[in-house]
């Protein structure tokens, strides 16, 4: 009889079988487990001189605290911008509002559906026209006929000026609708090689600023008197007054109320972004942004509203519930590998923990299934001598199988915590083989 390891050694074989099972639960875990978050990413801006490439540089800034190297790609403008996320060449990029396809409001994956989603939106970008100051101009129904420029193509600029003046009645047939660069256009404007200009830009913008400086003398900056019918009828677009100084005190630019009209800049994702990502873009948004600034009131910004295309579920998520836990209190790169693995606990929890409760009552059954066992034989051999009363060559077969049984018992494994029951199986034993002999 050997009983010094040999709980040991059947704990050990029900052990195996446990952490195998929970192997296979985590191996098939692992396969659906979210992809770990890519560690550079490729942000689709503007002009390498706009406003677009200057928050770029920004963002890659912030985003580089968190271990991303963002990579920023020049481009003429929104319009462009919208083509490469949907190609999936960029991951995210700035997008002005009007510039979106109209007429779907579906997300981003949905059939049909351009393959990027909202992230937030950032700031105003207010549209200014100018025209030259001998041209007589209350509306824009007043440029028929005329030389305007409107912006590359490709820019959010050209899209947004494109559905004013038609909805005015206008288009290339009955005007010149130039696409100079906004700095050759300022010039042409200022020459008097255009008559209107329309230019989106933010008020530090150094164009503008030139433009402002010959307000009144070569060119005049047309106010929107209409600017609240235009946001009715444009949803992307929002009513502005530009207050008289408030571009500067000193010089009192301008010198009088301004009514405009903004789309805003908004941040876009390419559909399959990570959804660690825009998260993180927000938390980096409202460093940049959430000060506040001419048009734009603290803490405005970055916001779920008048972004150019509906949002993602990871953008709307954070801006219900706010950073989850796990990127609230860990580094972005050591939150997104837990997050990742969230789905493990799935098997921990349906596999693992049945199986503790179950590993107990099953090592007993397999000690006592060895005790217990050999009690048919016992008793089969028993009922024969006492109902049968053998004589002979039966009771010398029925005295070998208790002999066989004895060895197999003698040679059985069993913990001491058992040995209670095992002795006992041996008193039973050794009776019916004291009865079976006679």
């Amino acid at each position: 009889m050997r009983s010094d390891r040999s709980g040991v050694y059947e704990g050990l074989r029900l052990w195996v079988v446990v952490v195998a099972i929970a192997a296979i639960g985590f191996a098939i875990a692992f396969h659906f487990a979210k992809p770990a978050p890519p560690h550079a990413l490729v942000m689709a801006t503007g002009s390498a001189a706009g406003a677009y490439q200057a928050y770029g540089e920004r963002f890659r800034d912030e985003l580089a605290r968190s271990g991303i190297t963002l990579e920023l790609r020049p481009t003429a403008g929104s319009v462009e911008n919208l083509a490469l996320l949907a190609a999936g060449e960029v991951d995210v990029a700035f997008v002005q509002g009007g510039t979106e396809p109209q007429g779907s409001a579906a997300r981003a994956g949905d059939p049909g559906v351009p393959g990027y989603a909202g992230i937030a939106s950032l700031y105003y970008e207010p549209l200014w026209i100018f025209h030259r100051a001998d041209v007589d101009l209350a509306r824009l129904t007043g440029l028929a006929g005329r030389r305007v420029e409107i912006g590359p193509e490709g820019s959010g600029t050209r899209a947004v000026a494109l559905a004013l003046l038609q909805a005015n009645g206008i288009d290339a047939g009955t005007a010149t609708l130039g696409a100079l660069p906004t700095a050759a256009a300022v010039d042409a404007l200022l020459a008097g090689e255009a008559d209107a200009l329309f230019m989106v830009a933010g008020a530090q913008s150094e164009l503008l600023r030139r433009l402002l400086d010959e307000d009144g003398h070569a060119v005049r900056l047309l106010d929107m008197t209409r600017h609240e019918a235009y946001a009715r009828n444009f949803h992307f677009l929002s009513p502005l007054v530009l207050p008289e100084g408030a571009l500067d005190l000193g010089r009192n630019l301008p010198d009088r109320d301004v009514h405009l009209l903004a789309p805003t800049a908004a941040l876009v994702g390419r559909a399959g972004l990570h959804d660690a990502f825009p998260a993180l873009f927000i938390e980096a948004a409202r460093t940049i942004f959430s000060h506040g600034g001419v048009f734009e009131a603290e803490g405005e910004f970055p916001s779920p509203r008048r972004v150019a295309v509906p949002l993602g579920k990871a953008a709307e998520q954070y801006f219900r519930d706010g950073p989850s836990f796990l990127y609230r209190v860990l580094p972005f790169g050591v939150a997104a590998i837990v997050d990742r693995f969230k789905i493990l606990l799935l098997p921990l929890i349906t596999l693992l923990f049945p199986l503790f409760k179950l590993t107990p009552p099953l090592y007993r059954w397999r000690i006592r299934s060895k005790i217990y066992r050999w009690y048919k034989q016992i008793r089969r051999v028993d009922l024969r001598v006492t109902s049968e009363a053998p004589a002979g060559e039966q009771r010398a077969a029925l005295v070998a199988e208790l002999e066989a049984v004895q060895r197999e018992v003698e040679a059985v494994r069993v913990p001491p915590s058992y040995m209670g029951e095992y002795y006992t199986l041996c008193a039973h034993l050794d009776w019916v083989m004291q009865r079976a002999r006679g």
